[in-house]
């Protein structure tokens, strides 16, 4: 039975902390990741930029008026497909060439992508099996603790390895925002597996996450949280690592 065309594909929330969601309200949320739009005084961040299935960049720019950086945390197809939409793009420099010359099996395209994840379709004739997630050589590559500075807010680049070699996660001293892509996000089915390509990284990333003072948690999947869950869910990771 062919799927319907979405009439509007991304959806658009408000946030605290003058952040932005948009989500490809089609795509099973496990499989499309949020992308953030952080709002600054000399340019503003998008923090991971979706599948790519159809370009974030009108919905961004009708809210934006002025320079926009976007980065993505990590190499796979849900948060760094939408990348080559944008002029000025980072990644950590351990994710850098999958992101430029990304395959099926590196973008994990192969292991996710299928007719199953769409409720509609993003645009008339789009076929699925022929969808790559495109390459996008990043214009800068981050280090732990580079800083994005927005004028006047500045994020630090906190590399966190665990779910790819170069994953990061951004964090925001002034507001106690953490924005961790798939690091760590709030599965509503719990006995899904939280995929590691090395377990033993992502549990010292973990760890490390877990002395930050965080009061939001803007995930990579599923809605925000705080602190407090943001301890259980990484205790409960920890705890299924070590089983």
């Amino acid at each position: 039975m062919q799927k319907q065309t979405a009439e509007f594909w991304y959806g658009i929330e408000a946030c605290d902390h003058d952040v932005v969601r948009l989500r490809e309200t089609w795509i099973d949320p496990y499989l499309a990741g949020n992308i953030w739009l952080v709002r600054g005084l000399e340019r503003d961040l998008v923090v991971d930029s979706g599948t790519g299935f159809l370009s974030p960049r009108p919905v961004i720019d009708a809210i934006v008026d002025k320079p926009t950086i976007a980065v993505a945390c990590a190499c796979y197809y849900d948060h760094a497909g939408g990348l080559h939409f944008f002029a000025e793009r980072g990644c950590h420099r351990l994710d850098a060439e999958q992101i430029t010359n990304p395959t099926a099996e590196s973008s994990v395209v192969s292991t996710y992508v299928d007719e199953s994840m769409l409720a509609a379709l993003p645009y008339d004739g789009f076929e699925i099996e022929n969808y790559r997630m495109q390459g996008a050589a990043p214009t800068i590559c981050f280090d732990d603790g580079d800083i994005i500075d927005l004028g006047d807010r500045r994020l630090e680049v906190l590399h966190v390895p665990g779910v790819t070699a170069g994953s990061m996660v951004l964090w925001e001293a002034a507001t106690g925002s953490l924005f961790t892509c798939d690091t760590l996000y709030d599965d509503p089915v719990l006995e899904r597996d939280f995929a590691a390509s090395d377990p033993i990284a992502l549990s010292n990333s973990l760890n490390r996450l877990r002395e930050l003072p965080v009061n939001t948690v803007f995930a990579g999947h599923y809605q925000s949280f705080g602190r407090e869950r943001m301890l259980a869910l990484i205790d409960r990771i920890l705890r299924s690592k070590q089983a």
